[in-house]
C-alpha cells in the first residue's frame, strides 16, 4: 500500500471525519495507511493519531485491532482510558454484551468504572432499564455506580415508572449526584411531582442545582433569586 502524504495530525482529522461517514473498504483502507504512517512519528502527534485510529477501529467493529493498537500506549493510565473508550464504542454501536465483557476483564479499575457507565447508559437508551440497573449496581465504585444510575432513572421516567425512578434515585450514595437524578426525573415528571422534587434538590445540593427546574416550573423565580441575591449587603453572610 502506498504511504501516506498526510502528516500525522492531518491523517488523525480524516479518521476523525471519515470514522462514522465512510464506507467500510474506505474507513479500514485509512487505517492500514494511518497503522503505517504510526510507526515514523513520536511525541504528542503519535499519541493524536494513536487515538483516532484506536477510536475509528472501535466504531467499525474492528475490537481485538483497536485494543491491540491501545497496548502500544506507553502510560499504563493512558492505556486503560483508552481501552474504555473501545468499550464506551462497543456499546454505542450496539454490542453491549460484548462491551460488558471487555469491561470485566479491565484490570484498572478507574477505567472499568468508567467503561461500565458507557454500557449502562447505553442499555438504558436501548430501552432496557432492568439489565442497565444491574449493571450498574455491580460496579464496586459508589460514585461511579450513582453517575450509571442517572441514565436508569431517567429511562424509567421516559417509560411511565416514576415511583421506581425516584426510588432508585434515592438509593444514590452521594448527595449531589443523587441531586442530579432527581432533577432528571423531574424533567420528566408531571407538574406536582416535579415541584416536590425540585424542593428536595434544594434541600440537598442548594437552589443552583434546582434551577433549571425552577425555570421550568415558575419562570420569574431565578431572576427573583438573583434580585434578592444583589439586594443582601456585602459582608451580612
Amino acid at each position: 500500500m502506498p504511504s501516506s502524504p498526510l502528516g500525522a495530525s492531518d491523517m488523525a482529522c480524516v479518521l476523525d471525519a471519515v470514522a462514522e461517514t465512510a464506507a467500510q473498504d474506505v474507513a479500514l483502507g485509512l487505517a492500514d495507511r494511518a497503522e503505517a504512517l504510526l510507526d515514523t512519528v513520536v511525541g504528542l502527534d503519535r499519541h493524536e493519531l494513536l487515538h483516532s485510529l484506536v477510536l475509528l477501529l472501535a466504531r467499525r467493529g474492528q475490537v481485538e485491532r483497536a485494543m491491540a493498537l491501545a497496548e502500544r500506549i506507553d502510560s499504563p493510565a493512558a492505556r486503560a482510558g483508552q481501552q474504555a473508550e473501545i468499550v464506551g464504542q462497543l456499546a454505542r454501536y450496539g454490542d453491549t454484551e460484548r462491551a460488558e465483557a471487555l469491561a470485566r476483564g479491565m484490570t484498572d479499575r478507574r477505567a472499568q468504572a468508567r467503561a461500565l457507565i458507557d454500557v449502562v447508559r447505553e442499555l438504558a437508551r436501548r430501552g432496557d432499564p432492568d439489565r442497565a440497573e444491574t449493571v450498574a449496581h455491580s460496579i464496586a465504585d459508589r460514585w461511579a455506580e450513582g453517575e450509571a444510575l442517572i441514565a436508569v432513572v431517567q429511562e424509567l421516567a421516559r417509560r411511565g415508572d416514576p415511583d421506581r425512578a425516584e426510588t432508585l434515585a434515592r438509593s444514590i450514595a452521594y448527595r449531589a449526584t443523587r441531586g442530579r437524578a432527581l432533577v432528571a426525573l423531574a424533567e420528566l415528571s408531571d407538574p406536582p411531582r416535579a415541584r416536590r422534587l425540585a424542593a428536595q434538590v434544594m434541600v440537598l445540593d442548594g437552589w443552583v442545582a434546582a434551577l433549571p427546574l425552577l425555570e421550568r416550573l415558575v419562570p420569574r423565580a431565578p431572576a427573583t433569586v438573583a434580585d434578592h441575591a444583589e439586594e443582601v449587603p456585602r459582608g451580612s453572610i
